[in-house]
């Protein structure tokens, strides 16, 4: 289950409350770390791609139902990874570079080779507010 940003709390609780309005954003990016990205860990999707940005998960997730979002296509970081680099935890921001870190999940922890492809598949990545 994905644990979510201090900020992402705060903006779902102002709407809830009707304080305000949280911004608006188009799109969320999805990336990978190697480490907690709030304490300490490093977002590996640079090397493993080379010069490839976060990916847009937008278009990738089914609307929500019974209180769950799930994903309903393969999200693909890489083909063939540049570099090696561990990855154990995943990261959704407001922007492809940059941004606002809204939510992040721990993973199987994944040794990455050159060569290696890394994609979370459909139906594996889901959000539960509970």
């Amino acid at each position: 289950m994905a644990d979510f940003a201090n900020v992402a709390i705060d903006e779902m609780l102002d709407w809830l409350t009707g304080v305000a309005n949280p911004p608006s954003v188009a799109t969320r990016y999805i990336t990978v770390f190697d480490g907690n990205p709030t304490s300490g860990g490093t977002e590996v999707i640079n090397t493993l791609t080379g010069s490839a940005n976060r990916q847009d998960m937008t278009t990738a997730m089914a609307a929500s139902s019974a209180a769950v979002a799930e994903s309903d296509t393969d999200i693909t970081f890489t083909a063939s990874a540049v570099g090696a680099a561990d990855v154990d935890f995943v990261a959704v921001y407001t922007a492809i570079t940059g941004g606002t870190l809204y939510a992040y999940a721990a993973v199987t922890p994944k040794s990455v080779s050159i060569g290696d492809g890394l994609k979370i598949l459909a139906g594996n990545l889901t959000f539960t507010i509970v």
